[in-house]
């Protein structure tokens, strides 16, 4: 979506009502897909996305450096680029990617005083630094077809929403080498490790409905031909991308095909649109279908849970983090609400998964080298054998635990445990 400027333990948590993950989702869950290989991996992989103004300015040195040592990736939009050695020298480890959107270009991206496009006169340019893959008054001015038409009235379609950015025709094959073009340059220029490429969309009316894609059907071909040629042309120019696929898992099969032209996908509401869990069931395993779909066919997707707030409560950074593991294979990466939440993964290393998710009554669980990850994706309180001794979160050795509904918990192995597990 446009950025404006994730002994027995009783572990109930917020009670989880049926509106709270829906009606249609209270079904038993089937079998998720079995993941791909195992990857060993020495601790839980995050990114975090810095896309507000306001935000990035009130961000202290401090911060920037807990962000960079927390994360294996960080996004900013294009015109921060400056904080790339901040981020670097607090963690030389870090990828700093850019945001690009790829169906619409901004009004306000032009290097005027308060970056107002307006009518694009003859004194006004757009900015060096863009948010899109190319300029709104450079389109005006050489391609004002590539500007999308409303359906009913013909006047360019504005996003919902988002009154300052146009819909473009990211389905024309001269519109993406275009953008290919541009946004390869901002790459090299800034020294970018990769790109979030946003608005990879599936649905007529995610921000109004254009005249030349009136249907599902019409925007899905658009942007797969899009994937397509942005897709090999970011690989092949040696830039890591992800794209981000809105609704995708109202449309079977989709997201494993559109997995093939790209290095990876994002799902941005990974389990949960709010601050509370809003997937169980049938509905949690298609997200864990997701996940699965990425290791068996070796690509780094990103999965992002909740809103992007600090309101996102325990238990659903809890679930969201259990189930990831359930199915993760170490290349995937992992956030919960936004940049300010602070890192939620264990600060303890998991290790290899040492096999791949057992059932065990309604819930799920995954063990590690270093521990274990389960989660209960259904509407009842399941009881939870774990099969060993655990510690939990207060250093007490568990061996069951009861989880509520749509809850999970990651626990670490105690020495003996992990001994068992083929730690030496």
């Amino acid at each position: 979506m446009p950025r404006i400027a994730r002994i027995t333990v009783l572990l109930v948590g917020v009670t989880v009502t049926l509106a709270q993950v829906g009606a249609a989702c209270g079904r038993a869950p089937s079998a998720p897909t079995a993941p791909g290989h195992l990857t060993r991996t020495a601790a839980v992989r995050t990114f975090s996305s810095a896309l507000d103004e306001a935000a990035v300015k009130a961000t202290t040195k401090a911060q920037w450096v807990r962000i960079a040592r927390d994360n294996t990736i960080v996004v900013l939009n294009s015109w921060d680029f400056g904080l790339i050695p901040l981020l670097k020298h607090a963690n030389p480890r870090i990828q700093v990617w850019v945001y690009k959107d790829l169906s619409g270009v901004r009004s306000d991206d032009c290097a005027t005083g308060n970056g107002e496009c307006g009518t694009c006169t003859k004194d006004v340019t757009d900015s060096t630094f863009l948010s899109s893959g190319m300029g709104y008054c450079w389109v005006k001015r050489n391609h004002p077809d590539w500007l999308l038409r409303a359906d009913g009235n013909g006047q360019p379609l504005q996003f919902q929403g988002y009154p300052q950015t146009w819909e473009t025709d990211y389905g024309n094959r001269a519109y993406q080498r275009q953008w290919i073009r541009n946004v390869l340059a901002d790459i090299r220029d800034h020294r970018w490790d990769g790109v979030e490429v946003d608005n990879a969309l599936t649905i007529a009316d995610a921000y109004g409905i254009a005249a030349k894609y009136p249907t599902n059907a019409a925007v899905q071909a658009a942007t797969y031909s899009s994937l397509r040629e942005v897709g090999p042309a970011l690989q092949n120019a040696g830039v890591a991308s992800v794209f981000n696929v809105g609704y995708a898992t109202l449309f079977p099969g989709l997201w494993q095909r559109w997995l093939g032209p790209v290095q990876g996908l994002e799902q941005e509401f990974y389990l949960s649109y709010s601050t509370q869990p809003n997937a169980i069931g049938t509905a949690w395993s298609t997200y864990e279908d997701e996940i699965s779909s990425c290791t068996g066919q070796h690509k780094s997707c990103w999965f992002h849970s909740g809103e992007n707030s600090t309101g996102v409560t325990s238990q659903t950074r809890e679930y969201a983090l259990a189930s990831y593991l359930l199915a993760a294979d170490g290349q995937q990466v992992f956030a919960v609400g936004d940049i300010t939440s602070g890192i939620w993964a264990p600060r303890w290393a998991p290790g290899a998964p040492v096999h791949p998710m057992i059932q065990t009554g309604a819930a799920w669980r995954r063990y590690f080298e270093g521990g274990i990850a389960v989660a209960n994706p259904s509407r009842s309180r399941s009881i939870v054998s774990l099969g060993g001794s655990y510690l939990d979160d207060s250093g007490h050795l568990v061996s069951t635990i009861t989880l509520g509904p749509a809850s999970g918990v990651v626990l670490r192995a105690s020495p003996g445990q992990a001994a068992a597990n083929g730690v030496p």
